[in-house]
């Protein structure tokens, strides 16, 4: 994660950023089932990559995009590939409470202690309705 620019790379020439254009990155073809919904020029556009493998930890990146800009980067990792089948006979708040702790970690290792920069705001928290923690940037 680049702090200066808001710029997180997960390949070579490949990051998302404050200047990411939905139109520039829909045809990706990233990690598994990609899923995009909306059109060119449309208020809301969506984009989720999932179980993409960086430094040892999978992650999904759920994007939000208005008019081809992008407003909100989520989040979400884990140390091993992320299943698409699971029920919630598997989950648990402790689990969970362990997976915000792993989130946490990462952020800190990312950018530090700063949450404001003049490109957006970076945040991790637990989301008790879904039941899951994921980091957050909303960019400006």
């Amino acid at each position: 994660m680049d702090k200066h620019t808001g710029t997180l790379s997960i390949a070579e020439g490949v990051g998302f950023g404050p200047h990411t254009d939905f139109n520039r990155i829909k045809n990706w073809q990233l990690g598994e089932n990609l899923e995009v919904i909306g059109t060119s020029d449309a208020q809301e556009q969506k984009i989720t990559f999932r179980n993409i493998v960086i430094d040892d930890d999978y992650f999904i990146f759920r994007l939000s995009f208005s008019y081809n800009k992008l407003n909100l980067c989520e989040i979400f990792i884990s140390p091993v590939p992320f299943e698409f089948n699971q029920d919630w006979n598997s989950w648990s708040y402790e689990d969970e409470m362990k997976h915000l702790e792993y989130c946490k970690a990462w952020l800190q290792k990312e950018v530090g202690e700063t949450r404001d920069f003049d490109w957006g705001h970076i945040w991790c928290g637990y989301d008790s309705l879904g039941g899951f923690s994921s980091i957050k940037i909303r960019y400006s």
